[in-house]
């Protein structure tokens, strides 16, 4: 907030020197590794999501009533538009796995069986049933307005190791639903944005150079920073 109020106002210049200072010796370290409230467990997050992928009915939510109601129908809509669907059942029966006896179906038969060691929640829902808007709530916590992904405030909290990698690394062949914004930094720093790496000859996009020879790009660079010298 002071930084906004300086940097609109010409009465403030050495105010908002010192504060850019401040801000930049601030964030040398900024990604390393940060003492948490309490002892960690966790040396490492690794995040899955499926996109489009297998249901949870034929995965780890038994559904009792859907087994029972395999083969009848159920009206969807209403009035003239009233449609007619089949309800089918689980692809797979359920079994219980391990100690605590969690209910799994045949799909992951050698999962099931360390379902003592995994916390599996099956009461979290949502209001929202449309993929893109689900996909960005369950990355930002928000359904309609862009905010810090989950990855990038692990990166801004806890902070890296390695500092050879990004703290946040992305692996995504392809675009999910809302786009980057699953993986965006939003209001934080933006070195606690996920690095997206793909397949191909460029994992990591703009790390090649786009300019040949290596002396033009040279030019525009020193061209670019001294119009970010006069401008500063």
């Amino acid at each position: 907030m002071l930084q906004s109020l300086a940097g609109g106002s010409l009465l403030l210049p050495g105010l908002l020197s010192a504060l850019l200072a401040e801000e930049e010796s601030s964030t040398v370290d900024a990604l390393a590794p940060k003492p948490p409230h309490f002892p960690a467990k966790a040396k490492r997050v690794i995040f899955i999501f499926s996109n489009g992928g297998v249901s949870h009915m034929d995965t780890f939510d038994h559904k009792p009533k859907l087994f029972a109601a395999d083969g009848k129908t159920m009206g969807i809509g209403g009035g003239l538009s009233n449609q007619q669907r089949r309800l089918l059942r689980p692809g797979w029966e359920f079994r219980p796995g391990g100690r605590c006896g969690t209910l799994v179906s045949d799909l992951f038969p050698h999962l099931r069986e360390l379902m003592d060691d995994i916390c599996l929640i099956r009461s979290m829902k949502s209001d929202d049933n449309e993929h893109y808007q689900a996909t960005l709530a369950i990355h930002t916590g928000s359904f309609f307005f862009s905010r810090p992904s989950i990855g990038s405030w692990v990166s801004y909290g806890l902070g890296t190791m390695n500092r050879n990698l990004p703290s946040f690394v992305v692996l995504s062949a392809g675009s999910p639903y809302a786009g980057t914004q699953i993986f965006n930094n939003d209001f934080l720093p933006a070195y606690h944005q996920g690095v997206r790496v793909v397949p191909g000859k460029e994992p990591i996009a703009n790390l090649d150079r786009r300019t040949q020879p290596a002396s033009l790009q040279e030019l525009e660079l020193g061209l670019a920073n001294a119009f970010n010298r006069r401008h500063l």
